[in-house]
């Protein structure tokens, strides 16, 4: 419920006059010069906070030629996904002979747009198959894992201005990599322990080139990120960056 600003007498809601009923003073035009200049203040706080974040959000895209070069370099472990990541040469009954090019796309159209994920499960569970089968759902895994990552790390990359040391670009780059080398160690053993076994539907097959790629673009991401977050900062003058909860901390101690 409102008040009158001079006395603080709750209004009902059948006070409709402009004067407050009790003091009779006029509301709306009550101490008006003042509440304008409270008004200018907030406006041109909230200015400065805008025009603070936004040079903050400019400097962390192209403050330096290391930021600007990052952009890119952050990017670039995502075409990886798409180029060759494995090879696989089978041979099934009544369909003959058929060569898989392994990359995001012929996982994509073969496993979740087919609905099969009930078939990866059985053939990694099956006891003739489960040691290979495991091995590929793993490989699988840890590649969906690589690629969860760099979507992660999208996000540090555009929310970066907020903390201009952050480490989460560094982090999530440096995971991916750990996750495609851990796909393609997973892949190999499928491959070895089918080509090794009895079942002779696999022909031939093994780790491609884009998964040495991809590893090396996410380590060198990974790197270039790193030394973003350790570079000095040097905002326009009268722009602050934002502190961090141990600086809050500090502040309020002191």
């Amino acid at each position: 419920m409102a008040k009158c600003p001079k006395c603080g007498y709750s209004l009902k809601i059948w006070d409709v006059k402009a004067e407050c009923p009790k003091c009779g003073v006029n509301i709306p035009n009550y101490d008006w010069e003042n509440r304008l200049e409270q008004d200018s203040i907030k406006a041109e706080a909230a200015f400065a906070k805008l025009n603070n974040t936004l040079a903050r959000l400019k400097y962390a895209f192209v403050g330096t030629k290391l930021r600007i070069a990052r952009i890119p370099i952050s990017v670039l472990p995502l075409f990886s996904f798409l180029l060759p990541l494995g090879t696989l040469s089978v041979s099934l009954p009544f369909m003959g002979d058929k060569d898989y090019t392994v990359n995001i796309i012929t996982i994509i159209m073969n496993v979740f747009m087919k609905f099969d994920i009930g078939g990866m499960f059985g053939f990694a569970t099956s006891d003739i198959t489960g040691e290979a089968g495991m091995s590929f759902l793993l490989a699988l895994v840890t590649l969906l894992l690589s690629m969860a990552t760099l979507i992660v790390s999208l996000f540090f990359l555009i929310f970066n201005y907020k903390n201009l040391h952050s480490l989460g670009l560094f982090f999530t780059n440096l995971f991916g990599a750990i996750f495609m080398a851990a796909s393609g160690y997973f892949y190999a053993d499928f491959m070895d322990t089918m080509l090794s076994s009895t079942v002779t539907a696999v022909k031939d097959g093994g780790v491609a080139f884009g998964l040495f790629i991809g590893v090396a673009l996410f380590l060198a991401s990974s790197i270039t990120n790193l030394c973003v977050a350790k570079s000095e900062v040097n905002l326009p003058e009268g722009v602050t960056e934002n502190k961090t909860a141990k600086e809050k901390s500090s502040a309020v101690i002191e």
